[in-house]
This record gives C-alpha cells, sequence and structure tokens, in this order.
C-alpha cells in the first residue's frame, strides 16, 4: 500500500512539473491578457479563471483520446497569439505618431473569457502528455489541476515583473509571437495526425523553442537594461 501511495505521489510531481514546463508560455500570455486589469480585479480574474480550467481539463481528459482532432484550436490560437504582438507593436507606433487613439481595454468579463480560451488552447498538449504518463484519470486530474493553480501564480509573478520592469513588456510579446510559431508546427502535426493534412509536418524541437526562447531573454533583458540606463534626452523619439 505505502509503495503504491509512493508511486502516486512521485507521477502527481512529474504531471505537476510537467504541466510547469508545457505550460510557462501559457503563464506569459495570461499575464499579458490581465495585465491591464486594476491589481484586486487582476486576482479575481486569475481566481474565476481557475473554475473555467478545473472544468475543462476534467472534460479535456474524459475526452483524450479524441483530442487531436481538434487541431484546429491549436490553429485558432496559433493565430490569436501571432495576433497579440502585432497589435501591441502596431497599436503602440500608431498611438506614439497619433494617428488613432489607443483603444479601450477589454473588460473584466471578456479578459476571464479570453484567458480561458487561451487556457484551453494550451490544454491540449499538456493533457496527451499527461495521459501518455499515467491511465489513472484521478492522479491525472490532481497533478493537471495543481500545474493549473502554479500557472496562476506564475502569471501573478510575471504581471508584477512587467509592472516592475515595464521594458520587459516588448520582450514577452515577442516571446508570444515564438510562442505562435511553435503552437503554428503543433496545429500542423495534427492536423496531419487527424488524417487532415496530407503533409507530414514535425513539432518545432524542444531544444529549438527553448533555445530560441532564453535568446530572446537574454536579449529583451539587455536591451530593456539598456534603455533604463539611457537618459530619457539621449533616447532617439
Amino acid at each position: 500500500m505505502s509503495h503504491e501511495i509512493l508511486v502516486n505521489a512521485g507521477t502527481i510531481g512529474l504531471l505537476i512539473l510537467l504541466e510547469g514546463l508545457l505550460s510557462a508560455d501559457n503563464a506569459l500570455v495570461i499575464a499579458l491578457l490581465v495585465r491591464h486589469l486594476p491589481p484586486k480585479e487582476r486576482r479575481k480574474a486569475l481566481l474565476v479563471g481557475l473554475v473555467g480550467s478545473f472544468t475543462m481539463r476534467f472534460l479535456a481528459l474524459l475526452s483524450a483520446k479524441h483530442l487531436i482532432a481538434f487541431w484546429y484550436l491549436q490553429a485558432f490560437g496559433a493565430a490569436y497569439l501571432l495576433y497579440l504582438p502585432l497589435k501591441h507593436f502596431i497599436g503602440r507606433s500608431a498611438s506614439n505618431h497619433g494617428d488613432r487613439p489607443v483603444a479601450a481595454p477589454p473588460s473584466f468579463w471578456k479578459t476571464v473569457v479570453l484567458v480561458e480560451l487561451t487556457d484551453l488552447v494550451f490544454a491540449i498538449d499538456s493533457i496527451l502528455v499527461a495521459v501518455a504518463v499515467s491511465d489513472n484519470i484521478y492522479i491525472v486530474y490532481t497533478g493537471a489541476i495543481s500545474g493549473v493553480v502554479l500557472l496562476r501564480f506564475a502569471a501573478f509573478v510575471l504581471v508584477r515583473m512587467i509592472e516592475k520592469w515595464p521594458g520587459l513588456e516588448h520582450m514577452a510579446y515577442v516571446i508570444v509571437a515564438w510562442v505562435a510559431v511553435k503552437l503554428a508546427f503543433l496545429s500542423a502535426h495534427s492536423a496531419h495526425e487527424a488524417k487532415v493534412l496530407p503533409t507530414a509536418v514535425p513539432e518545432m524541437p524542444t531544444w529549438l523553442f527553448w533555445s530560441g526562447t532564453f535568446a530572446i531573454l537574454i536579449l529583451g533583458t539587455w536591451m530593456s537594461a539598456r534603455k533604463r540606463e539611457t537618459p530619457a534626452a539621449e533616447r532617439p523619439e
């Protein structure tokens, strides 16, 4: 009995670790989505979103064998994640030049819905991995919801970091664009597995994704620090 408990505990720990690794990019996207909300509403949005996340993860587990057919959700997610940085940089450029007014940020409930949709898109690959690790739905679900809680906490921490170092926001959106590329490859791969796309498309190698992510982090942090050290009068308009 004790051996089974240890094995189950180890499996749950592994699932939490995998959820954290697979959802690191998800935490960043969620942080950017809720950043415009006041601190109290931001925390509320992350907490309210937990209920929806738990429900969606449970439903996803029940239909895990059929998740591969939902490749179009991943394609939609890739397009949406690419839209976010484009909107950020193009909108910022236009507002700086006075071409158009800055659009009002999404309302509280619209933000919650966006967070839930984002979580749904990212949940597909993590659920498939979790089911491959264990066939015990209770263990998988325990690991999944624990990972989701940690994900929300990570998103809150990331928001605080971006507020403290505003220059990191641009870097974050570049990473989101990079995540969109990764998700596009995953969508194409899933579409082939679902017999929709005739040509086989490989997933982006893990080493390539993380190498690119760390390169963006290093370059973005360096540029942000350099910008902070540059006097305002010397900065180009």
